[in-house]
């Protein structure tokens, strides 16, 4: 059986398809250099993989080919030219490890010479090639780039891409489409006359003339609401030339291009009043954060689960919305999985509590964070006794420093709140004031607090200091930190937590995936030290961890005699002692989150039944 070889075939956009670097073109040149070697070729085609989308975990045709390759199916690979692999460091050095541990010989371009890994030179030849390709690609890109601003510039208005909506393209020159223009007018009046996206989805769909640009699958709603938000319809777009500069974007240049408007200015402006509205009310009614957002998802659609209450209980649930986005955007959706798995929703509170109890329970154990810890605390050691009191004595003054530096700002942040109040400051200046002084306090009160934590080993330099007591009680402190602070001290550990309902079980199954591999990692003695004492090393562990919880279906409360007593005493009080209305009743009782017997918000109709069930005369 002959030996393989693997062909990494990839384009980086759809025009290098048909030129001479396409992937028929890589392929036939493949497979002719690994009949010549005498090698039976095995294809890896990646397609048009853009050079911004190169990390590992986004090319699986090339996680396939390191995989035969760690099988030790295949040690020997083609590709046409270096950046084929990877163009940036973290792709190209993954790529790199795997080459030279499993000792791969590599063949570029037509030659049938192979590039040896563990040899320094062929090595530093490799580094080079690859760092040329770069080069090479990066200058195609400035001048293409420099080559469509200087078009605009001399002033063509189509910058490239998709034809937007409404006009067509002639010499390089958006002009309108006499029938796109129309509809268009017709769906920015439908918006400032109450229809919503939808409606104009609907009313967009059954036009059989009017087709969107990329899909032919229906019209998308996040289109529309582009559409209504471009700047273009009323005569202008901004083009911008954007650089990534120490790992920040920064405008290099800014164009604005002038094109024929298609929708009256004040239509226009009306609209995104509306539209400014309508997302200002969504924002007021969005629920608080909760803590797992952004870190959870739905197992079986990979998507991130979003926070939503049901009309009919106050709880809170991580829900999917795979179905809704689906119905949205058909095409982007297709090939994810059609029924999603997810039929009962984890509520918000219940499953925060447990899954950080067990992320922290599995801290504690972990023997790498112990090892961190541990070596975190016991710093600074001491060579010289004689010098602990002097570096003890300076460090106690500059704490006393602090401590008074901090006890000013809370008395200046306390100054300016009283001045809000009493409306010596304006409330957009006085805010801006108190999240100053906020995050000062709060800065400040961290290094207080590593300074005490020195303090203490210097106290304690003669007797080391119960480090694993000291790591637990510091561990236990996340239960009361904000709720900011606590999705910062997730984002250190955690990669992710995906979630999965099982119905044999009436239970959520949740995989917590931590970034480095802390679940049962364990301690190896390998010997003892000089000074006596055992020498270890840390053996890593897992990285994922599974947890079950049980499905709580809501239920009626039923409320207590003394707590009904003291609603019947509160809502008798602002009737009667201060004369509301029944509507003013129920905001106030909402306020105080004093829900109904049933455990439901309160409105006017609930209330006049409960007055009425008590035969209290509550007026109308």
């Amino acid at each position: 059986m002959k030996e393989k070889i693997g062909l990494l075939l990839r384009v980086s956009s759809k025009p290098q398809e048909t030129d001479g670097t396409s992937l028929s073109v890589q392929k036939e040149i493949g497979i002719r250099v690994g009949k010549s070697l005498g090698l039976q070729p095995i294809v890896f085609d990646e397609g048009v993989q853009s050079s911004f989308n190169v990390e590992i975990n986004q090319r699986p045709i090339l996680v396939e080919l390191l995989d035969e390759i760690t099988k030790k199916n295949i040690n020997k690979v083609w590709v046409l030219n270096t950046d084929r692999l990877g163009r940036y460091s973290n792709s190209w050095y993954s790529i790199l490890r795997v080459f030279l541990e499993y000792r791969v010989q590599l063949y570029i371009g037509e030659s049938n010479k192979t590039y040896d890994l563990n040899n320094s030179v062929d090595k530093l030849t490799i580094g080079v090639l690859s760092l040329i390709s770069q080069y090479d690609n990066e200058l195609r890109r400035m001048r293409s780039v420099l080559g469509k601003r200087n078009s605009l510039r001399n002033g063509q208005t189509y910058v490239g891409s998709t034809i937007p909506f409404g006009y067509n393209v002639k010499d390089k020159m958006l002009i309108p489409n006499d029938v796109e223009s129309k509809e268009l007018e017709n769906i920015y009046k439908m918006y400032s006359e109450g229809k919503s996206t939808n409606d104009i989805k609907t009313y967009l769909d059954i036009k059989t003339d009017l087709q969107p640009r990329r899909t032919k699958m229906g019209w998308n709603l996040g289109t529309i609401q582009k559409m209504l938000r471009n700047t273009l319809y009323i005569g202008y777009q901004d083009w911008e030339w954007k650089e990534k500069v120490g790992g920040d974007y920064h405008i290099v240049d800014s164009i604005r291009i002038k094109v024929p408007p298609l929708v009256d200015k004040k239509l226009w402006n009306k609209v995104q009043l509306i539209i400014d509205s309508n997302t200002k009310n969504r924002i007021n009614e969005k629920i608080n954060d909760s803590l797992l957002d952004g870190f959870i998802y739905c197992k079986s659609c990979n998507m991130k689960l979003l926070t939503r209450r049901r009309t009919t209980t106050t709880n809170r649930y991580y829900s999917c919305r795979s179905s809704e986005y689906k119905w949205k955007s058909p095409k982007r959706w297709k090939g994810v999985k059609d029924k999603c798995s997810l039929t009962k929703s984890p509520r918000v509170d219940e499953s925060d509590n447990m899954i950080m109890n067990h992320i922290l329970l599995t801290l504690k154990n972990s023997k790498s964070v112990r090892e961190k810890f541990k070596s975190k605390t016991l710093n600074p050691k001491f060579d010289e006794n004689k010098n602990v009191k002097k570096v003890k004595q300076t460090k106690e003054r500059y704490l006393r420093q602090r401590k008074t530096y901090l006890d000013g700002l809370e008395d200046q942040l306390i100054q300016v709140e009283f001045e809000i109040r009493t409306k010596e400051l304006s409330e957009s200046k006085g805010k801006k004031l108190v999240d100053k002084f906020t995050k000062m306090i709060d800065e400040i009160e961290i290094e207080i607090s590593r300074l005490e934590k020195e303090m203490e080993i210097y106290t304690n330099s003669s007797r080391w200091i119960d480090w694993l007591d000291r790591m637990y009680k510091e561990l236990d402190k996340v239960e009361n930190y904000t709720i900011d602070k606590k999705r910062k001290f997730l984002n250190e550990y955690i990669e992710r937590i995906d979630v999965d309902y099982i119905s044999k079980k009436q239970s959520h199954q949740i995989e917590i995936e931590f970034k480095l591999p802390l679940i049962d990692d364990s301690m190896n003695f390998t010997g003892t030290k000089d000074d006596g004492r055992k020498d270890y090393e840390i053996k890593d562990g897992k990285t994922t961890i599974n947890l079950i919880i049980p499905n709580t279906k809501d239920r009626k409360t039923k409320m207590s005699d003394s707590e009904r007593g003291k609603l019947n005493k509160m809502i008798i009080e602002l009737k009667v002692g201060k004369s509301l209305s029944l509507n003013q009743i129920c905001n106030e009782l909402n306020q105080k989150k004093l829900l109904t017997p049933t455990n439901k918000k309160w409105d006017k109709s609930k209330l006049s039944s409960y007055y009425n069930q008590l035969k209290i005369d509550v007026g109308k």
